[in-house]
């Protein structure tokens, strides 16, 4: 003996499913790009640090006066709430081991340039301007990789209603 049940009730399923599979899928790709929202402001940042390395060397060599104050702002940017933020498990080891190392060896260039030393600064900078260029890429590269999840999840959710769509109507169709 088969038993039929309502078409209302598979219905009724099939839309909870339905809801139940949107509002997971647009919850991760929402919460996703809300991570997102300081990426721009920590790329920029970086990038920022690049001209500012130069600056304190300009400063150095020209015995400007600002020399302190300009090592001070290269502190506070390096030191950011947007930067030191990304020391949490979700970031890749990339970027963290990235911004450590720039950590690591601004402590070494601060000192130098606090003994005025332009011949160890003219002899570093240019490794360590490349170190922040890794770094802001590394950065880029964590910012497109957020972004193509949300996208992935995005068709995922899309396929999984289309899916669900297309079983409930052929099931549907036997039931009637």
């Amino acid at each position: 003996m088969i038993v039929k049940r309502p078409v209302s009730a598979s219905l009724a399923r099939a839309f909870f499913y339905i809801v139940l599979l949107s509002i997971l899928s647009t919850g991760i790709a929402l919460l996703t790009l809300a991570s997102s929202l300081r990426d721009a402001e920590a790329i920029n940042i970086a990038g920022s640090l690049r001209m500012q390395s130069y600056r304190l060397g300009y400063d150095l060599q020209s015995g400007s006066p600002q020399l302190n104050a300009h090592r001070q702002l290269f502190q506070q940017a390096l030191h950011s709430p947007v930067l030191t933020n990304l020391n949490v498990w979700y970031v890749p080891e990339a970027v963290k081991t990235r911004y450590a190392h720039l950590n690591a060896n601004w402590l070494e260039m601060n000192n130098r340039l606090s003994k005025g030393d332009l011949p160890w600064y003219q002899a570093n900078i240019n490794n360590y301007v490349n170190q922040i260029d890794l770094f802001v890429l590394a950065l880029q590269h964590y910012a497109e990789r957020k972004m193509l999840l949300v996208v992935a999840i995005s068709l995922a959710g899309g396929i999984g209603i289309f899916t669900l769509v297309f079983f409930t109507l052929r099931r549907i169709r036997h039931q009637v």
